[in-house]
């Protein structure tokens, strides 16, 4: 039985993420986001990054051809900058496939710095935090998991993403 993740190293060079980190930074807001731990910024829609994602996305279809076999169409339609400072991260088991957001269908993650932690699954396993490291794995139940708090009380530099199922004309649900 496949696991349906999939992970990349070195997509983007430790340069391209500290490029990243140091113009997101600047961009970063709190808002309504306090409860979660973390300051974001959103990429617009035309950013490279969405062009150098759905490249990866081709590989993922290619070794999960199932993704495919929906009856809607999907896309990748958000990345979000994450910054969280040392001690804080979001530590609640999770999915991200809910009744307010019943159209997500892959996660994606873009690590931008090195840590001592990572993403946690329920299952116990852990995707390490590393530095141009990109992830990506269903949004369902099956998928549970959670940020672990970096040890070494350092600042976490991540970009998380949704596939999530789009509307395209008036025949598609």
């Amino acid at each position: 039985m496949n696991n349906f993740v999939l992970t990349k190293d070195n997509i983007f060079s430790e340069i391209e993420c500290k490029d990243i980190i140091n113009f997101c930074k600047n961009k970063t807001i709190e808002g309504d986001f306090n409860y979660l731990n973390y300051k974001c910024y959103d990429f617009p829609n035309s950013h490279f990054l969405f062009d150098r994602i759905k490249t990866l996305i081709q590989e993922y279809k290619t070794k999960y051809p199932e993704i495919d076999k929906t009856a809607s169409i999907w896309d990748l339609t958000s990345l979000r900058f994450k910054h969280f400072e040392p001690g804080k991260g979001y530590t609640d088991w999770h999915s991200e496939h809910c009744l307010s957001k019943p159209d997500r269908v892959l996660n994606v993650q873009i690590y931008l710095s090195n840590h001592n932690c990572g993403t946690e699954f329920f299952n116990n396993e852990v995707i390490q935090s590393k530095a141009g490291r990109v992830t990506f794995f269903p949004s369902y139940y099956t998928h549970t998991h959670k940020g672990q708090i970096c040890p070494d009380n350092k600042d976490r530099y991540i970009i998380t993403g949704y596939v999530t199922f789009i509307k395209k004309g008036p025949d598609e649900d």
